[in-house]
């Protein structure tokens, strides 16, 4: 009993450093509580997969949402691309190291024994699994705020990494807002031995060149190509 005490208090002072109104202080630890301890718990308890399962969806909208408001104009390819900089195993291992969780979770003595307190995907596991917790004790806006505030670093690389950009897309979406034909892509060079390959790419709009790009790709070529027309196009439109 005083264990189970001291437990519920260590996650009463997690919920204050996390700014979270958390009422169900056993449904955190089941978010905590891992497949390998339920069998050496005193007490039948659940385990987090299904609180991790939940997790993963509600992680998922929030992200998606927030992108969808703060980098508004976008293809689906580039969101899908800047949310998997969010929700990835690395991305949730982060956030679980600065939220603290780690002594927090109940872990059966093999998995204590081969460092599963260090595992990133066991931190990853386990952070879903608190979301998934929080949307079902604080409800949908609480969480996605607390997801804003704990995952702000990640959704700010996501939001300014140009790497993302996917230029053909958006160039071939300007076309049919405009009424144009779907621009045409020419490998114009192509030189170098073939594990130190440039390809140079033309884009045709209306017949004419507008755009230029190389790379160690054809379709890193193209990209830079159809960045160029979008900024030519936007030029002439100025």
């Amino acid at each position: 009993m005083g264990e189970d005490s001291t437990h519920l208090n260590d996650l009463r002072a997690l919920v204050a450093r996390w700014a979270m109104d958390f009422s169900d202080l056993d449904l955190l630890d089941q978010a905590l509580t891992h497949a390998s301890a339920v069998p050496e718990l005193p007490h039948p308890r659940g385990n987090n997969e299904s609180l991790e399962f939940l997790g993963d969806a509600v992680l998922g909208m929030a992200v998606a949402q927030w992108l969808y408001e703060q980098v508004p104009g976008r293809t689906p390819g580039e969101y899908t691309r800047m949310r998997a900089r969010v929700v990835n195993r690395n991305a949730l291992a982060a956030v679980a190291g600065r939220l603290n969780i780690a002594p927090a979770i109940r872990l059966g003595k093999g998995e204590e024994a081969h460092g599963g307190r260090q595992r990133k995907a066991l931190l990853a596991d386990c952070m879903e699994a608190i979301i998934g917790a929080a949307f079902l004790d604080c409800g949908w806006d609480a969480t996605r705020e607390f997801i804003g505030r704990t995952f702000s670093e990640e959704l700010d690389v996501a939001r300014h990494s140009k790497t993302e950009w996917d230029f053909r897309s958006r160039l071939q979406n300007y076309c049919q807002a405009e009424g144009l034909e779907l621009p045409e892509f020419v490998v114009v060079r192509e030189e170098g031995p073939d594990h130190e390959k440039e390809f140079e790419v033309a884009v045709r709009l209306r017949g004419e060149i507008v755009g230029r790009g190389a790379g160690a790709t054809k379709k890193e070529a193209e990209q830079h190509a159809a960045h160029a027309a979008l900024e030519y196009e936007g030029q002439q439109l100025g």
